[in-house]
């Protein structure tokens, strides 16, 4: 498996770096507005915590999760630039993820996947758990898994 350090975020300049690496995924390669990317949840000592992938001390990926419940966690804004994909990159930040909400008393992992990518997640163990929506002008669909 690769080897990646994840850095949760403690101060506004990893918040800064975690907004770098999703411009350039989501608003500059996907197309997603600006508006619709960067939201209320996007700040340090907010809701979410932020995390900031790091491959060879490069950043190269981000996501963020949002606590719905006591026990769940809602996983969003994965991305991996795109110079990182096919690497194992995704999957390992999946893998950390769920093991660090494991130990903070998660139970489950929530998320609403680009249905272009459903595959990855259910590699992953995530199931359909919706059918499809358009969120952002984007097919996507809501999937869900026990950790």
């Amino acid at each position: 498996m690769i080897r990646l350090s994840i850095i949760k975020a403690y101060n506004e300049d990893i918040i800064r770096r975690c907004l770098d690496i999703r411009k350039a995924v989501f608003i500059e390669e996907k197309n997603v507005p600006h508006e619709i990317e960067v939201d209320r949840y996007d700040c340090i000592n907010g809701e979410c915590c932020h995390f900031l992938i790091q491959y060879k001390e490069n950043d190269v990926g981000a996501f963020r999760c949002l606590d719905v419940s006591e026990n769940t966690v809602r996983l969003q804004r994965l991305c991996v630039l795109k110079e990182y994909r096919s690497m194992g990159i995704g999957k390992a930040a999946i893998n950390y993820m769920e093991n660090y909400f494991k130990m903070n008393g998660k139970t489950k992992i929530v998320l609403d996947a680009k249905f272009s990518v459903r595959g990855f997640y259910e590699k992953c163990g995530y199931k359909k758990i919706s059918d499809i929506f358009i969120e952002a002008g984007i097919e996507h669909i809501k999937m869900a898994k026990n950790i």
